[in-house]
């Protein structure tokens, strides 16, 4: 298998069917707390270790929005992407531990184009953990520019070129 984690071309240029991999990320205790402060979810399965030793998971977890927004991060998606069209069917399969590994898997599922210069590409994303378990999916559908020259001129008007 290859890491091919960037998707980076318009709408018109992926096909359903086609497969990105991430490398892995692991879940740090940092990321944890941060998250924590970022949000505000303090929740005790997350904050409170003595907590969490008592609960069916006998350890403290990672918050799945957490591992969701890691990873929309390994899956890096490139200035074709115009916006967020939606999250459907989300789901926490496993939970996911401080120090685990994730890899993300995005898999085009469905195009619908919306007029002449837009489309919406589904991808479903998978989470995989390091024992390869499937702990978190979703189909995220993101509004994509459809052309490659709609792109390159997007890139063209909004990068400043050096002046001297």
């Amino acid at each position: 298998m290859e890491i091919n984690n960037r998707i980076d071309m318009p709408y018109d240029e992926l096909e359903v069917g086609q497969t990105f991999r991430s490398g892995g990320r692991t879940v740090t205790e940092a990321d944890v707390v941060n998250y924590c402060a970022l949000t505000g979810n303090w929740i005790e399965i997350h904050s409170n270790r003595h907590y969490a030793e008592q609960t069916r998971f006998g350890k403290r977890l990672v918050q799945g929005s957490l591992t969701y927004s890691i990873m929309t991060g390994l899956i890096q998606f490139g200035p074709s992407i115009q916006a967020n069209y939606g999250i459907d069917n989300l789901r926490y399969l496993k939970p996911v531990a401080i120090g685990d590994t994730i890899y993300v898997t995005a898999e085009v599922t469905a195009k619908k184009e919306k007029d002449d210069r837009y489309g919406v590409t589904t991808f479903l994303m998978k989470a995989l953990n390091q024992d390869g378990y499937v702990v978190q999916r979703s189909e995220w559908s993101l509004l994509m520019l459809r052309r490659r020259e709609d792109l390159e001129a997007l890139l063209a008007a909004s990068l400043p070129t050096e002046k001297r």
